[in-house]
C-alpha cells in the first residue's frame, strides 16, 4: 500500500513538473513579445532585439525603400521606407543614429517630421510601436552610404551610429500579433494552473481517493488489501489485478482504483476501429466495468484483444455473480430494469471468489451460470 501511494505521488509530481515547465516556458517566450520598452529611455548600449514604443519627434530623411514586384507586369510598389533617427529623447546627452522602418502609409507624417527636423524644429510626437532588429548587410550598406554622403568618416560612422532599426508594426500598443501572444500566454497560464493543481493533489494524496474509498467500502484493513493485491491474478504488467477482496486497476497510474468484488455487476469489452478518410489507422480495446459504487461505470484501456479476452475469462470464472459479455438487450435491461439484470447472476450466486485453496470461504457457486457465459460473449 505504501509503495502504491509513493508511486501515485511520483507520477503526479513528474506530470505536475512537466506542466509547470511547459506553462512557464510558453509564458516566458510570449511575454517577451508583448512587453514594450520606451525607446527614448534606452541608452545606446541597451538597444538590442526588443519591443519598443516610440514617440518620434525628429528624423533625418529616408535612405532606403522596400518594394514588392508584380511577377506578371513587373510593376514595383513601395511597401516600406527606412528613415534615419537618433536614440534618446530631446534632452539626451548621449545618443547615436540608427533607423526606423515604417509602412509607406506613414510617409506623409514622416516627411513632415523630416522637414521640421531640417528646420531644427521638433514635431508633435508621432506614437508608434515596433520591434528592434539588426540591419542586414545590404541594409547596412545603404545606411552607411547615407552617412558617407553626409561627410561622415568611417571612424565617425563607427562611433556615432548603431546598425539597428525599429520595424514599425503599427501606431497602437495592441495589434493582432500581440493578441495572439496574449492567447498563448493564457494557454501557458492554464498549464501552470493545471500543474499547481496536480501538485497540490499529489501532496495531499487526493489521487488515492478512489482507491481509499474502495477499500473503505469493502470494509477491510490496509494490510488485508495489501496481501490481497500481492496474491491477485495480474494482467497488463499488473496494472489490473483480480483479487479476492477487490478488483484493482490503474495500479501503474497516478489514480489507482479498487472496487469491492461484491459490488461488481457486469463486465464487457469494447473495440473501437479508428479511420482517417476511410482508411483504417488503428484499433483500441477497453473493458467496461459496471458496479454498485460511486461512479459505477469504469472504462479501462487494454493493449490488445487477447489481453481483454483473458481478463474477461478470468472475471467469468473468479466472480461467477458477474455478467460477462455485451448485447443491446443487456444494456437495455441494465438501464431500464436493474432488478431483472441482477436476478440473472448477482442475486443468485454467493459473492465468494471461486478459487481453490480459499479455506474459510463457502464456494456457493451455481455452475449453471457458467454455461450462460457464451451467450453474452
Amino acid at each position: 500500500m505504501e509503495e502504491l501511494k509513493k508511486q501515485s505521488f511520483r507520477k503526479a509530481l513528474v506530470t505536475a513538473i512537466v506542466l509547470l515547465i511547459i506553462g512557464a516556458g510558453i509564458v516566458a517566450i510570449c511575454t517577451r513579445f508583448i512587453i514594450y520598452e520606451k525607446f527614448e529611455d534606452l541608452a545606446p548600449e541597451e538597444i538590442k532585439n526588443q519591443n519598443v514604443t516610440i514617440d518620434l519627434t525628429a528624423n533625418f530623411g529616408s535612405y532606403l525603400e522596400e518594394y514588392s514586384e508584380n511577377t506578371k507586369t513587373h510593376k514595383r510598389t513601395t511597401t516600406d521606407l527606412y528613415y534615419v533617427i537618433w536614440t534618446g529623447d530631446d534632452e539626451a546627452t548621449e545618443y547615436k543614429y540608427m533607423s526606423v522602418k515604417v509602412p509607406v502609409k506613414y510617409e506623409k507624417q514622416m516627411e513632415e517630421i523630416a522637414e521640421n527636423s531640417a528646420n531644427e524644429t521638433f514635431s508633435e510626437p508621432f506614437h508608434m510601436v515596433g520591434h528592434i532588429h539588426k540591419l542586414s548587410s545590404e541594409e547596412y550598406r545603404y545606411f552607411k552610404e547615407y552617412f558617407l554622403e553626409s561627410d561622415f568618416s568611417e571612424s565617425e560612422i563607427e562611433e556615432y551610429t548603431l546598425p539597428y532599426y525599429i520595424d514599425i508594426s503599427g501606431t497602437s500598443a495592441v495589434n493582432g500579433s500581440d493578441l495572439l501572444f496574449v492567447i498563448f500566454i493564457c494557454v501557458g497560464g492554464f498549464f501552470i494552473l493545471w500543474g499547481i493543481v496536480r501538485l497540490i493533489k499529489a501532496v495531499t494524496g487526493s489521487y488515492m481517493k478512489h482507491f481509499n474509498n474502495g477499500i473503505q467500502e469493502a470494509g477491510y484493513s490496509e494490510s488485508a488489501i495489501e496481501s490481497d493485491m500481492n496474491h491477485a491474478t495480474g494482467f497488463h504488467k499488473n496494472d489490473i489485478r483480480l483479487g479476492n477482496l477487490c478488483f484493482y486497476f490503474g495500479l501503474n497510474s497516478t489514480v489507482p482504483h479498487a472496487i469491492p468484488v461484491s459490488k461488481l455487476h457486469w463486465a464487457y469489452q469494447t473495440t473501437t476501429t479508428h479511420r482517417t478518410n476511410g482508411i483504417k489507422t488503428g484499433t483500441t480495446y477497453a473493458i467496461v466495468i459496471r458496479a454498485d459504487v460511486k461512479g459505477g461505470n469504469f472504462t479501462i484501456a487494454i493493449p490488445d484483444n487477447g489481453t481483454a479476452q483473458a481478463i474477461l475469462d478470468q472475471i467469468n470464472v473468479k466472480y461467477p455473480w458477474v455478467v460477462v459479455g455485451f448485447s443491446n438487450e443487456l444494456v437495455k435491461m441494465y438501464n431500464k430494469n436493474r432488478a431483472e439484470f441482477l436476478d440473472m447472476r448477482y442475486n443468485k450466486v454467493d459473492h465468494y471468489p471461486k478459487q481453490p485453496g480459499m479455506e474459510g470461504f463457502n464456494d456457493g457457486f451455481n455452475d449453471s451460470f457458467n454455461d450462460n457465459y457464451n451467450q453474452f460473449t
